[in-house]
C-alpha cells in the first residue's frame, strides 16, 4: 500500500474495519522506511494527516461538510440548491471510532519520525567554502556523506513568493555534479571548478553539509540539508 489519500478519513466506505485496514497498511510501509532511517516523504505526509485528523475531530461542522451531499431539490424562494446529507448518525459514530483508533497510531509514528529528524540534524555539520558573498540568494551546496570519498553538488535559488497576501521564501534546487574527494581535490578545489563552469558567478555562495553518521541521501540527508540551508539564508 502506497501513499495515504489526503481525504482517506472521509472518502469511500465509512467503515471502521475497512479504514483500520487502510491505515495499518500505510503505517506498515512508514515503519519500514523509518527503520531504514528514511524520513521523507513519509514524515511530512504524517504531519499533514495528523493535522487533518485533528481538524476534523475538533470541528463537527467541517466533519459533516467533508462528506458529499446529494441534491434534494431547489429553494425557488432563495434561488439556492437544497442538499441532503449523505451521512447519518451511525456513520458519524463510525467515523469518531476511526479517529479515536487512528490518532494515537499517527502520534506514535510522528514521534519516531521526530527522533530520526533530530538525530539526523544533530549529525549534519554546516559550513561554507571560502568567503561568503553578500548576495546569497543563488549559489551551490555540497553534500558530503558519512565516510564517503565523493561529494554531491547542487545549485540553489531562493525566491520570494506571495502566498495568501504574505511574502514567503521558496528554495529551489537541482543536481549539479558529483566530485571525488582526494588530497589533490579538496572542497576548495571543487569550488574553483564550479566557478570555471559558471564564470557568470565569480564568487558564488557555496555551503558544505557533512554527515557524521550514515544517512540515506535522498530520503534524509538531502531534505534536512536543504532545511538547514534555508534557515541559513533567511536568518
Amino acid at each position: 500500500m502506497g501513499t495515504l489519500s489526503e481525504n482517506w478519513l472521509t472518502e469511500n466506505l465509512i467503515d471502521f474495519e475497512y479504514k483500520k485496514y487502510v491505515l495499518l497498511g500505510y503505517l506498515q510501509k512508514v515503519k519500514e522506511h523509518f527503520n531504514e532511517q528514511k524520513l521523507y516523504p513519509d514524515f511530512a505526509e504524517l504531519i499533514a494527516h495528523y493535522k487533518n485528523l485533528v481538524s476534523i475531530k475538533n470541528n463537527t461542522s467541517s466533519l459533516e461538510n467533508s462528506f458529499k451531499k446529494n441534491i434534494k431539490g431547489i429553494d425557488y424562494k432563495n434561488l439556492t440548491l437544497v442538499y441532503e446529507n449523505a451521512i447519518n448518525d451511525d456513520s458519524l459514530d463510525e467515523l469518531k471510532q476511526i479517529i479515536a483508533f487512528s490518532e494515537p497510531l499517527l502520534i506514535d509514528e510522528l514521534k519516531k519520525g521526530k527522533t530520526i529528524f533530530d538525530f539526523a540534524e544533530q549529525h549534519i555539520s554546516t559550513d561554507h567554502i571560502g568567503i561568503l558573498p553578500i548576495y546569497k540568494k543563488e549559489g551551490y551546496f555540497m553534500l558530503y556523506p558519512f565516510q564517503s570519498k565523493q561529494v554531491h553538488v547542487y545549485n540553489y535559488s531562493l525566491t520570494k513568493l506571495n502566498l495568501l497576501q504574505q511574502e514567503v521564501f521558496g528554495l529551489n534546487s537541482s543536481y549539479f555534479s558529483t566530485y571525488s574527494i582526494s588530497l589533490s581535490q579538496t572542497v576548495d578545489k571543487i569550488k574553483l571548478d564550479i566557478i570555471d563552469t559558471n564564470p557568470q558567478m565569480p564568487n558564488p555562495a557555496v555551503y558544505l553539509f557533512k554527515a557524521n553518521a550514515s544517512l540515506p541521501s535522498e530520503e534524509t540527508f538531502l531534505p534536512i540539508a536543504k532545511r538547514l540551508l534555508y534557515k541559513n539564508l533567511v536568518a
